[in-house]
């Protein structure tokens, strides 16, 4: 049976966006309970047993992610472990460079995003539109888990002090629709 084991992370897909993947960190645990980090958090939840092995819900709405000990984030290989050939010579008093470079592409229906820029997000009827702006880039490999790209580094108005990542392809530009006519997403202002 599959068991929660201390320093080990699982994730969860959200029931409503497969990209949006959830993680725990798990930091304690007795025959009951597990105390772990989620969303920088630390919490505690019963712990609950089907065929599968041991689970737990740490939020109870009808789309709260369920986290199973068989869903464990496997760490991703080192790519310079596979690679046989002898690193390049490093240039000893080369300073690190802390430059990204982006390549955002201007083609029909793109968007160009600056820091600075700010956004909207309308998240549906229920929930007042949100004012936020754009502080940074951040350029996210593969993982095993979750997948990779450029995001925006969105500060939102309502939670300044904890900026939220945005992929690229999912801000808009104003007035714009998915394919069966939403108006929900993110949009340049």
């Amino acid at each position: 049976m599959n068991k929660f084991e201390i320093g080990k992370e699982y994730f969860s897909r959200s029931i409503c966006n497969y990209d949006c993947i959830f993680t725990i960190k798990i930091t304690g645990r007795t025959a009951k309970t597990v105390s772990y980090e989620y969303m920088g958090d630390s919490r505690r939840s019963k712990i609950r047993v089907d065929d599968s092995g041991e689970y737990i819900q740490p939020d109870r709405y009808s789309m709260a992610p369920v986290f199973r000990a068989e869903r464990e984030v496997q760490p991703e290989e080192d790519p310079a472990a596979e690679e046989s050939a002898a690193p390049a010579p490093i240039a000893e008093d080369a300073a690190p460079s802390k430059v990204v470079t982006i390549s955002q592409p201007a083609d029909n229906g793109s968007v160009i995003v600056m820091i600075g820029q700010p956004v909207e997000r309308n998240c549906g009827a229920c929930f007042p539109l949100e004012s936020g702006t754009v502080v940074g880039f951040v350029d996210v490999p593969d993982g095993l888990v979750i997948r990779g790209g450029v995001f925006a580094l969105v500060r939102w108005d309502s939670y300044p002090d904890r900026p939220e990542r945005v992929r690229l392809s999912d801000i808009h530009r104003r007035g714009w629709r998915s394919v069966n006519g939403s108006p929900l997403g993110v949009f340049v202002c």
